[in-house]
């Protein structure tokens, strides 16, 4: 009887991987959103961990690094542009920025595609390669030399957003884990 209650289960639908290009679409078109999570940044030499937050407003980001001991790295991108203060007291902006962020991550960070990565989406208008997993969501990119692993998904406002991601490039591997997301209305 066991068996026969077993084999009439239903399972939950598979998502239908073919709508993966409109969902991309919505994902690349999220423009006001937050996170919240811990990063694990590991190069050849050093590493280190801390809380992340991340937020997104059109073209404009908040992201705040806090690791060990009370460093904290705060970045403010608008548009392409960037500025940096750390918890030294250092305050710096364009290339000097791009210098400063380089150095604590090792290499230089594709700030503009970033926050394409974090939705679980490809940034629009740079060739790219992707993987679709069968349940429809991307479960690998690679990008302008970075290689991206999504490990884990959550549901959050109507959307499947990433709770896991493995970001890779020659020498550098940030992790992230995603606590909470918000969406703005």
């Amino acid at each position: 009887m066991a068996l026969l209650v077993a084999g009439c289960a239903s399972l939950p639908p598979a998502r239908d991987a073919g709508d993966w290009p409109a969902r991309r679409a919505s994902l690349q078109g999220l423009e006001h959103w937050s996170l919240t999570g811990r990063i694990a940044v590991a190069t050849a030499t050093e590493g280190f961990s801390g809380g992340l937050s991340w937020r997104q407003d059109g073209m404009h980001a908040d992201i705040e690094i806090r690791g060990a001991l009370g460093r904290s790295l705060a970045v403010k991108v608008d548009g392409e542009g960037l500025s940096v203060s750390d918890s030294r007291g250092a305050a710096l902006q364009g290339e000097a920025a791009s210098e400063l962020v380089a150095s604590e991550f090792g290499t230089p960070l594709p700030v503009g595609e970033l926050r394409y990565w974090l939705v679980g989406a490809p940034a629009p208008g740079v060739p790219h390669q992707e993987s679709v997993g069968i349940d429809g969501r991307l479960a690998y990119l690679e990008q302008q030399g970075w290689r991206v692993r999504y490990l884990r998904y959550q549901s959050e406002g109507g959307f499947e957003l990433p709770a896991r991601i493995e970001i890779e490039t020659a020498g550098v591997r940030l992790r992230l884990a995603v606590a909470d997301w918000m969406l703005a209305p």
